[in-house]
């Protein structure tokens, strides 16, 4: 980032990143979710954590993304910074799709029944079948083709952003306390009303629902880099968005868990504008956590580190690598009749460090390497 660098958004990009390698983890022992590989037995608790992660990590990590697009825009013309984001973003993507991406897939075929050898099974993969049906996807990397795009996107709204006018008139705005709500209210309007009509697919063309959500993240942390004030303003009322994110996914899970949720109740809850206000309610409980992130981090985490610094460069790479590197290892520990806790940690401990020792080894050190998960070269001397 800049001299003045604001450390706390790069450790909640970390944080975030743990998260979804936590989430991975337990996703092979929870019964809720369909996932690549999965134990026989499964555990609530790691259930409802889930739950609670998925509320916000993925948002919290397209407002960092957000954010640090905008500095990067101030340090680049417009070109180079579409370039920067192809190199670092969109050649990691097709590289990894094809190199670790397919062998996801092949072991869930394999736990599955399906005997092949692993180059039968590409040949299959080549044929550009989109799964589950056929053997071709992004999986996990979706995130990254999806962050190209809004960071693009996002292009015209920093530029208008910078003109005086409105930098003015938006500086008088955002001058008071909770300034920033009436934009969330309405960024939280074109999802509540796609979710309904528009299934997650991951495939970037048809995922109209989740674009709706995700975009207003990025483009909120864009406008929070242009008026610092905005974050100043969420540290400081960072004890009212933690109560209302605290308050929603309780009120959230009361619902969940006695089946009043429109989902459940109603066959056709398209039609019931209960449905529309629990999706509502959901997004806000999205944003109200990203806040309680925002602010706490601001407050306790803006500080230097050897650790951070180590964290921010490698935290990438270990994206890319992470759900490979479970998948691969869950293929085999849920075949054995060791109990859950076991397994559970064994696949927390050995995935994480796998990921580490594979970042530290033979990314790191390899200019290579590095180019190939989209980090900076290492300069000579």
């Amino acid at each position: 980032m800049e001299k003045n660098r604001y450390y706390y958004i790069d450790f909640l990009r970390v944080i975030a990143i743990l998260m979804m390698f936590v989430f991975h983890v337990n996703m092979v022992f929870v019964a809720e979710n369909d996932w690549h590989i999965k134990d026989v037995s499964s555990s609530n608790v790691l259930m409802e954590l889930n739950y609670w992660m998925s509320s916000f990590r993925m948002p919290l990590l397209f407002l960092v993304s957000g954010f640090v697009s905008a500095i990067l825009l101030k340090k680049m013309n417009q070109r180079q910074f579409f370039q920067q984001r192809f190199k670092r973003l969109i050649i990691p993507t097709v590289i990894w799709t094809f190199l670790l991406v397919a062998p996801q897939i092949y072991f869930e075929r394999k736990l599955q029944g399906v005997d092949f050898n692993y180059l039968e099974f590409y040949r299959t993969f080549l044929k550009f079948e989109w799964y589950p049906k056929g053997n071709f996807h992004w999986l996990h990397l979706w995130f990254i083709p999806y962050l190209f795009c809004y960071n693009i996107i996002s292009i015209p709204l920093a530029s208008y952003l910078d003109k005086k006018s409105v930098k003015h008139r938006l500086e008088v705005f955002f001058n008071k306390d909770y300034s920033i709500v009436p934009i969330i209210i309405l960024a939280i309007m074109p999802y509540t009303f796609l979710a309904t009509r528009f299934q997650t697919t991951n495939d970037l063309i048809n995922d109209w629902a989740r674009h709706s959500f995700f975009i207003f993240f990025v483009f909120i942390g864009v406008l929070m880099y242009k008026f610092p004030i905005i974050l100043e303003q969420i540290e400081r009322k960072r004890r009212v968005y933690f109560r209302i994110a605290f308050t929603l996914i309780i009120f959230i899970n009361v619902l969940r868990w006695n089946g009043w949720s429109p989902f459940d109740l109603w066959d056709n809850w398209i039609t019931k504008p209960q449905t529309y206000i629990f999706i509502a309610i959901k997004n806000i409980n999205a944003w109200a956590w990203v806040f309680t992130s925002l602010g706490y981090g601001k407050k306790y985490l803006n500080k230097k580190s050897t650790l951070l610094a180590y964290c921010n460069q490698a935290v990438y790479p270990f994206y890319i690598l992470h759900q490979t590197i479970i998948v691969i290892i869950a293929y085999y520990v849920v075949q054995t009749p060791d109990n859950t806790a076991f397994k559970y940690a064994f696949l927390l401990l050995v995935c994480f460090s796998v990921c580490v020792l594979l970042y530290h080894l033979f990314i790191r050190p390899n200019n290579v390497m590095r180019f190939l998960f989209g980090m900076k070269k290492i300069k000579k001397g």
